[in-house]
């Protein structure tokens, strides 16, 4: 880490509390670093507006006059040549330290006011720069389709590397007592914000419709499963650009019987993505 980052980081603690804070409470990994609310005094005249600021000049630029940084407003959302009344609100946000600067990272979600049961909601992901006094886009996915009844679920920005951060997004499905819950990892890639893949966060059938009837039970009980499959990075080579993905699964496999085990996975340079295996994104008992 360079001496710059070094001031920049010991300077964030006091920083935080002027700043608008995250919309999702932090969670393993550590909580990325904020960077200052304000630019650089050199900066001239326009050194003191505020991170807050220039995020709702950002949000009135791209979404309107009703966009707001806290609550939601009432919007739309086109995809595929069909324009849906779509509830919005920022979901995540968070600046961050990279390199010898700092960026805002931004997720906005949509709830379209007719999302029925299979329907998902949507996700625009950003990637902010300061610049004069406003944020310019660096990197964006916009229009990400997750989750169920029109809800696109929850973001978390997370730290995966020394100065590299990204997005995980956990969203479900539950239907017929079955709970089948994913994560999704977006990160930035060469050529800009990519879905970097995605596995199981939870899966169980404890409340199986279909073991309702007594005589089906036992064969139920042969079934049944709780499963958790909890993601980190391996940090124990802080200086490293990119840390390993670890991914614990734990609970109770097919017919009761304990499980723990742990895959681990690097980020693949070919594709910008983890080579995550079939076990992983499993509906059912292995």
């Amino acid at each position: 880490m360079s001496p710059w980052q070094t001031r920049c980081l010991a300077a964030l603690a006091l920083a935080t509390a002027a700043g608008l804070a995250s919309c999702t409470p932090a969670s393993e990994p550590a909580a990325p670093q904020p960077a200052p609310d304000t630019v650089a005094p050199s900066a001239g005249p326009i050194a003191h507006v505020s991170r807050s600021t220039r995020l709702q000049g950002f949000l009135t630029e791209r979404y309107g006059k009703a966009a707001k940084l806290s609550g939601k407003w009432r919007g739309s959302w086109t995809q595929d040549g069909d324009t849906r009344l779509t509830d919005w609100h920022v979901c995540a946000e968070q600046p961050v330290v990279t390199g010898d600067s700092w960026q805002q990272l931004l997720a906005v979600c949509g709830s379209p006011l007719d999302g029925a049961h299979p329907d998902p909601g949507a996700i625009d992901f950003f990637v902010l720069r300061p610049e004069a006094d406003r944020f310019a886009v660096a990197a964006a996915l916009t229009g990400q389709n997750f989750g169920s009844r029109g809800e696109p679920g929850t973001v978390q920005i997370l730290r995966a590397g020394s100065d590299f951060y990204g997005f995980r997004i956990e969203h479900g499905w539950f239907g017929q007592g079955y709970s089948l819950i994913t994560q999704t990892l977006v990160l930035p890639g060469p050529n800009g914000l990519v879905d970097a893949g995605g596995v199981r966060s939870h899966i169980d059938n404890t409340a199986a419709y279909d073991c309702d009837d007594a005589d089906a039970e036992p064969d139920c009980q042969a079934r049944l499963f709780n499963l958790d499959f909890t993601l980190r990075f391996d940090d124990r080579d802080p200086a490293a650009r990119q840390w390993p993905l670890l991914i614990e699964e734990t609970g109770l496999g097919c017919g009761g019987q304990p499980v723990r085990r742990e895959h681990r996975f690097t980020l693949d340079p070919t594709t910008w993505s983890y080579a995550f295996p079939e076990a992983l994104r499993r509906e059912e008992c292995e």
